[in-house]
């Protein structure tokens, strides 16, 4: 009971961190960096680009926050931040699945409860893309502890890869669009524009939520999240 207490509090958590930062747009002075780094990222084309990755991957990897870097991505690239947040987010969540899979193995089945492991094999056995990408979409793990899990499992490489970015797309635009709004505010957008912007935040929100939700209940049925 207490671990489903926990999951729900996790899916309402994230949803006020989103509204606040929504928010931030018009009380934080963004004018004082976000032009700055928006120039540098002009300034530096492509490069900006393949820096921004490798700086996700290496959050993800850690694990530092992931969701923070995509806002960061919406602030320097606008709307481009999203295939670049999507691209550092597989990017970062391939080498704990390989190190999970073959030098540590042991070690995490160790770390993990057998019958956690157990679940994900169940479920992956029935649906692997469903599983992976359901368990994206949820709060019930840390992204990068679902990593190292998913890394014990029978699910495999190019399964893996394409449940991570269909799961992670809802969340991660979602935290660019944050991004996107900031630079519209720096930009001296017009209020109709940062309204409409934050209704569409907020209106993407309220799906991404019944999405966790839906996700959260059906990883239940699997036996896969529920109390231990």
């Amino acid at each position: 009971m207490s671990s489903r207490i926990a999951i729900d509090w996790k899916i309402w958590l994230w949803p006020v961190l989103l509204a606040g930062l929504a928010l931030s747009a018009w009380f934080l002075p963004w004018d004082d960096w976000v032009p700055a780094l928006r120039d540098w990222v002009r300034s530096h084309g492509a490069l900006s680009t393949v820096v921004f990755v490798i700086v996700y991957v290496i959050v993800v990897i850690l694990p530092l926050p992931a969701a923070a870097m995509s806002v960061v991505g919406g602030l320097a690239f606008g709307w481009w931040g999203f295939p670049l947040s999507l691209l550092g987010s597989v990017l970062g969540a391939i080498p704990p699945y390989l190190i999970g899979r073959t030098w540590l193995r042991g070690l995490l089945l160790r770390r993990f409860p057998g019958p956690k492991v157990a679940a994900a094999d169940r479920a992956i056995a029935n649906n692997a893309v469903l599983f992976v990408t359901l368990l994206r979409i949820t709060p019930i793990l840390p992204f990068t502890v679902q990593n190292w899990l998913l890394g014990l499992t029978d699910v495999r490489i190019g399964p893996y890869i394409y449940a991570t970015l269909v799961g992670l797309a809802p969340g991660t635009l979602a935290m660019v669009w944050v991004g996107e709004m900031g630079g519209l505010a720096t930009a001296d957008a017009g209020r109709a524009q940062l309204i409409l912007a934050g209704g569409g935040l907020l209106a993407f929100g309220a799906m991404v939520i019944w999405l966790t939700r839906v996700a959260t209940r059906e990883l239940r049925a699997a036996g896969f999240g529920a109390p231990d």
